[in-house]
């Protein structure tokens, strides 16, 4: 194995330099790590720890007022810093920092009730099911209750604590939420504040009952990520980008129509794959549709120019291409 001295960060650092997207996510780096050799399984545990490793680099630069090499983005999606787009682009990003800033404000101001509310909120965008607020039942300590399924069938009973809190939650407040749990129940707990070592460590023990942690940034991304207290300005930002001269771009590929070529289209965090074969043949999801435009309205739910919906890999300049270079002039 080559480069066996490098950390799992360092290992996530490498990969993520070299690759010609702005992010992975964590199972990604472990695969791509694997590949060269860089590690020796690419398996669940190996795939936790990178992302772990990722994480601590993330808060232990943040606690010391610097910069980290790496960006969370998405869940379970990473960039790094280096890579991230300056100028507008910069703004817009502190603009939304801001934004989330004062979201996480507005938290500690809101009434325990509505709170307890809004986190059922979240809960059920986050897919849990029979979700209540049993916060005025007194019921030990346990705001919200709910089901999360696993593989759609095994159903795991979660309890929630909620705090709107500025100091750290204590091991003992993770022992108090544990103390109040049935059999085969587990806990959720979720603060606006953050969780001390202790605490980390409480809820991490693998020989008591599971305790998963939030703190409020992870809370307030979440919010983000549904729209829940927060709106969406869209922003269309113009450059020339004559990089592989595309602005010249006037080759036209020869389609066999008998195979066709791969598309694709990025749409909510979902990447969807087609075939085109021709302007008005287009394979999508098993149904062939008359135009780029009616393949895309099946994904969106509304009309789309399918010519810029769609993309291909160009072979020649290694990019992502609109359709529309595709299409006969």
């Amino acid at each position: 194995m080559e480069n066996n001295n490098l950390s799992y960060s360092d290992i996530a650092y490498k990969i993520l330099k070299e690759s010609k997207t702005k992010s992975l996510h964590y199972k990604d780096i472990t695969s791509k790590a694997f590949d060269l050799e860089l590690i020796e399984t690419d398996d669940i545990i190996t795939a936790g720890n990178i992302a772990s490793s990722i994480n601590s680099e993330i808060k232990r630069s943040g606690s010391n007022g610097l910069e980290s090499r790496f960006i969370k983005h998405d869940r379970g999606h990473y960039g790094l810093y280096e890579n991230e787009p300056q100028g507008i682009f910069a703004d817009i990003r502190e603009k939304n920092n801001k934004v989330k800033k004062q979201l996480l404000k507005a938290l500690m101001k809101m009434e325990p009730s509505r709170f307890e509310e809004l986190v059922g909120e979240v809960l059920r965008k986050l897919s849990f099911e029979k979700v209540e607020i049993t916060g005025k039942s007194g019921d030990g300590g346990i705001d919200v209750t709910g089901e999360l399924l696993v593989g759609g069938i095994i159903g795991n009973s979660v309890c929630v604590q909620v705090k709107r809190w500025k100091n750290n939650v204590q091991r003992g407040d993770i022992s108090q939420l544990r103390g109040s749990l049935r059999p085969h129940q587990t806990g959720l707990f979720i603060t606006t504040s953050g969780f001390s070592k202790p605490a980390i460590d409480e809820a991490k023990d693998p020989y008591k009952a599971p305790i998963s942690l939030m703190n409020g940034k992870e809370l307030v991304e979440f919010m983000c990520e549904f729209s829940i207290g927060v709106s969406f300005e869209r922003v269309t930002i113009l450059e020339i980008d004559d990089k592989n001269n595309l602005v010249d771009y006037i080759e036209e590929i020869e389609i066999d129509e008998s195979q066709g070529i791969e598309i694709f289209a990025n749409y909510k965090k979902h990447k969807h794959f087609g075939i085109y074969f021709s302007p008005t043949k287009i394979l999508y999801n098993n149904e062939y549709y008359k135009s780029p435009s009616k393949a895309g309205f099946e994904i969106a739910g509304y009309q789309v120019n399918g010519w810029r919906f769609w993309k291909y890999f160009d072979k020649k300049t290694g990019r992502e291409m609109p359709l529309s270079y595709l299409r006969k002039k």
